[in-house]
């Protein structure tokens, strides 16, 4: 699941399970807040849409309410399907702002099951390895109560 952050690099997984009621118009779609740390390095996005959606139901990731998974031209972009588990390497960083956005035509309620792979900005260097803190406990050690 993690195959698209760099070997050694540490990530973190956050699980959501956005929900649209039943008559939730496009127009107007459930948002569920993702919980990720402020900002992040978002590696992947994993969404499975279970059998019963039948094409009435759409999911969006959105980051300070600009669409970005899927990410379409000119407005909106949703993931339609129905027993679909969609994968999407994103490799790029987000806000504080993150959601989920569902819609949902159909006759029933309807959930998804995502899962968001990252990395918290303070943890990852520009070439996408990990930032270790040095163990300075010896060193602390040979320093004197006077600071010398």
């Amino acid at each position: 699941m993690t195959d698209t952050a760099p070997q050694g690099t540490t990530t973190y997984v956050c699980q959501v399970v956005p929900t649209a009621g039943a008559g939730t118009p496009a127009s107007a779609p459930n948002p569920t807040v993702v919980n990720l740390p402020a900002f992040s390095w978002l590696w992947l996005v994993e969404v499975r849409i279970p059998a019963g959606h039948q094409g009435v139901t759409g999911l969006a990731l959105t980051d300070s309410n600009q669409f970005v998974v899927p990410y379409g031209v000119g407005g909106p972009a949703w993931l339609v399907g129905n027993d679909d588990l969609l994968r999407y390497p994103f490799n790029a960083e987000v806000g504080a702002n993150v959601t989920f956005l569902a819609y949902n035509t159909g006759a029933f309620d309807h959930s998804w099951q995502c899962r968001l792979v990252y990395t918290p900005l303070a943890l990852k260097d520009d070439a996408g390895a990990v930032i270790v803190s040095p163990d300075v406990a010896a060193w602390l050690a040979e320093i004197s109560a006077d600071g010398q």
